[in-house]
This record gives structure tokens, C-alpha cells and sequence, in this order.
């Protein structure tokens, strides 16, 4: 697979997509001052290379009763990634990092509930090479990384889209179910949506045999209920993104919802989470470089009152964030989407 070369409306649409996922290529055009069929092969071009897709980040109460657990391992007698490759064949973890640190590998399990947890834990102690498992569960996630923003659109641009959509703010994530069991239409539409959120109500009524009307109201209940949110992946890497990092924060207690809140505002960060532990908040980020990660702790992180001790940890692999499998030589792969309840 031969990276793709990337101009600057190359960039600039990858933005617009990460605000507006789903927005339709005449809007699009209009905000970023292009054709809509120029765009529309820029994307497919993108796509194709398997640099970029557009998933759904389905309503956790759609796949689990439970929190995910973000779980850092040790290990011996084994490569750190030997080991990775036989986390891969375990079910429900949404992603796979080897890092740097005193643990060296890092995944998040979110299983359909508590008890899957439990058992998708248990494998992971007993998988060979396995020295240790420090499992955190998520009390709280307050961001996720549907709103990272790669700020390639200047603040005309970025408005615009956000008009289009609506302001795309992420409230504390639950595993609460819809408030009424889906119709089989409705669990058929949010299946295709995570899929592709970019597929047209016409397209999903073709592929999943409904009528073309009931397509077109169920998606949009669908997404009017934030059952299924549109959100673009890419391979960050290749937009010059190479350095993902993760943050274990001492809070002191009742300091946590204000220090989550200011961390939540910054564009670096991707997911803000309060973990059970003595290092009670957890977030990930992505920075262009190692230079750009010091800067953003010296600067950013320590402009931030409440911090009493600071862990971190870089990411040197990251073959799987949010469900779906990724290479650096061949883009991304497999989507591994949980299944609903």
C-alpha cells in the first residue's frame, strides 16, 4: 500500500470530516470553496488508501451494561510485541498499544458486561508472557475521541461546519440503554450506520431490504437520538501526527470534575477518563512530535491547577484505537465493531 501524497485541500477536508462526518459534498464544497465532485474524488482517493474511513461511534448503552477498563500489562520471557499479537484474539478490546514505561503494553476492554469483563480479564492473566495486569476501571469518561480535531480549517471554516452540525459537545459517556427496546428496523439502520455513517438512507434501504421511507426516517431517529455518532478515523500518523501519549493524573479528591473539564479543553487531548486508582484521571492525546508533547506538559498541562504528580507514558505502537485494526505501511484494516444487545 503506497502512502498517499497529501496537498492542502487533501487536509483541509480531512478537517472538515472530522467536524462535520456526514455533512453532504455541496456543503462541504460551499464552506471550503471547492468543487463537491473534486471533493467527493478526493475522498474516495483517501478512502481507497485505506487512509481514512468514516465509522459510527455507537451510544454505549447500545453494546454494554458496563464501563470499559483501561488495563495496563507487564510481562516476561516474551517481546512486548509477541505478546501484543495474542492480545489481538481476545474478544472486546476496543484498543491495543505497545508503550513506554514500566508496563509495556496497554488495552481497553469494553465487554457487553460486567461479567464478560470479568472473563476478557481473566484471559489476559492467563495468556502466555503475561507477568501482571493492572486493570483500571472507567468511573467516568467525560471525552472521547470523536471531537479530536486535527485544526487543519481556519476559525471561518471551523464555525461554518459546526453551524452546519450543531456543536458537537460530548457529555459524561453511560452505559444507559435506550429508554425503549429498537425496533428490528431501527437495530438493522444503527448496525449499517457503525459501518459507514457516510451511507445515504437510499443505499442502507437498498442493502438491508426497507422500504426507502422508513430508511430515511429511521436513520434520522437514529441520529437525532446520538445512538450512532458519525466519526472520522485516519491514520493519524500520516497527517503528520506521530506521537500518541497517555497521562495517569493525581487529583486530589474533589478536584477531579474541574481538572477533567480543563483537560477536556485541550485540542491535544483525545479521551479524558476518572479511573479507579491512586493515578485517578486518565487521558490520551496526539502530538506531532516528542518536542511538541514537552511543550504541551510544560505549558498546557502545568497551566492546569490540582495536579499533585504527573505519569507519562508514550504510545510506540497503536495497532488498534476504537475497534479498528491500523498499520503504518497499510492503513487501516479490520473493523472489529461490538455487537449490539
Amino acid at each position: 500500500m503506497t502512502r498517499p501524497l497529501l496537498d492542502e485541500l487533501d487536509r483541509r477536508l480531512i478537517g472538515a470530516l472530522h467536524l462535520a462526518p456526514r455533512a453532504t459534498w455541496d456543503d462541504l464544497g460551499a464552506i471550503l470553496a471547492a468543487d463537491a465532485s473534486t471533493l467527493k474524488r478526493r475522498y474516495d482517493r483517501l478512502h481507497e488508501a485505506r487512509m481514512v474511513r468514516v465509522i459510527g461511534q455507537a451510544d454505549w448503552g447500545m453494546h454494554s451494561t458496563a464501563m470499559p477498563v483501561h488495563v495496563f500489562l507487564d510481562i516476561t520471557g516474551e517481546t512486548p510485541l509477541a505478546v501484543l499479537q495474542r492480545l489481538r484474539g481476545l474478544p472486546h478490546l476496543q484498543l491495543l498499544a505497545q508503550i513506554s514505561g514500566d508496563y509495556p503494553l496497554y488495552a481497553v476492554v469494553h465487554a457487553p458486561s460486567e461479567a464478560a469483563t470479568g472473563e476478557a480479564i481473566d484471559r489476559m492473566f492467563s495468556l502466555p508472557g503475561v507477568r501482571r495486569v493492572n486493570a483500571l476501571p472507567a468511573l467516568s469518561t467525560l471525552r472521547r475521541g470523536i471531537t479530536w480535531d486535527p485544526r487543519f480549517l481556519n476559525d471561518t471554516e471551523r464555525a461554518d461546519l459546526l453551524a452546519l452540525t450543531g456543536a458537537r459537545t460530548e457529555a459524561a459517556a453511560t452505559a444507559a440503554p435506550p429508554a425503549k427496546p429498537l425496533s428490528d428496523a431501527e437495530r438493522i439502520v444503527v448496525a449499517q450506520l457503525i459501518q459507514d455513517s457516510r451511507a445515504s438512507a437510499a443505499g442502507i434501504a437498498r442493502t438491508a431490504g426497507l422500504a426507502t421511507s422508513t430508511a430515511h426516517r429511521v436513520v434520522r431517529r437514529v441520529l437525532d437520538e446520538g445512538w450512532v455518532k458519525p466519526r472520522l478515523e485516519t491514520v493519524s500518523e500520516w497527517l503528520g501526527f506521530r506521537t500518541a501519549f497517555i497521562l495517569r493524573l493525581r487529583v486530589a479528591p474533589g478536584e477531579t470534575p474541574e481538572v477533567m473539564r480543563r483537560i477536556d479543553q485541550l485540542p491535544q487531548t483525545r479521551l479524558v477518563a476518572h479511573v479507579a486508582s491512586d493515578l485517578s484521571v486518565l487521558a490520551t492525546g496526539l502530538v506531532p512530535d516528542r518536542t511538541a508533547l514537552a511543550h504541551f506538559i510544560d505549558n498546557d498541562l502545568a497551566a492546569i491547577p490540582g495536579l499533585h504528580a504527573v505519569n507519562v507514558t508514550i504510545m510506540l505502537t497503536e495497532p488498534r484505537r476504537y475497534w479498528l485494526d491500523r498499520d503504518l505501511r497499510e492503513g487501516l484494516g479490520d473493523f472489529h465493531a461490538p455487537v449490539l444487545l
